[in-house]
């Protein structure tokens, strides 16, 4: 029982964050974030996201803002891809709202290809819904925004590179 008791308490805190929105968030941007040459956790991911959840957000090329959709499915998979730079997830702010088995998270996240940077590469906010289900809070929908150059997204008390959850 000794060296079973370490192995069941290790995997408690994994169990126990499907039990509340704000922990299926802190484990969207764990589970996302990589270092150099490495993917993301796509299996974690996959297991976040309801199998009928879509991801969309928008981004700035060139100055042009840009709107991208998509199934989760199909984010999840580009997600196995092993990258050539980190990709750390540093949640700076969030804030939720829940009603019976609607939630909503609204989420500010500074991402570094190098966790121990001072400055982010670029910083986004997201909302997140999520529904409960018989399984846990599950994501429904992910919208991100990159930061629009030159017009920063408010901390709102958050402090940068003060991570919320440790990853």
């Amino acid at each position: 029982m000794r060296r079973v008791l370490p192995l069941i308490l290790a995997t408690f805190p994994l169990i126990a964050g499907a039990g509340t929105p704000a922990a299926v968030v802190a484990e969207l941007w764990k589970a996302s974030s990589h270092a150099a040459s490495a993917a993301a956790d796509a299996d974690r991911l996959q297991q976040l996201f309801r199998s009928d959840a879509v991801v969309v957000g928008g981004i700035y090329r060139e100055g042009k803002p840009v709107f991208n959709a998509m199934k989760a499915a199909d984010f999840v998979a580009a997600q196995r891809q092993p990258r050539p730079h980190g990709f750390h997830e540093c949640e700076v702010v969030r804030e939720v709202k829940e009603y019976d088995r609607f939630a909503t998270v609204y989420s500010v996240v500074e991402t570094r290809r190098d966790p121990g940077a001072a400055k982010a590469d670029y910083t986004g906010v997201n909302s997140v819904q999520l529904y409960r289900d018989d399984a846990g809070w599950k994501i429904v929908s992910l919208y991100y925004h990159v930061e629009k150059p030159g017009s920063p997204i408010p901390l709102a008390g958050g402090k940068t590179g003060a991570c919320l959850d440790s990853q």
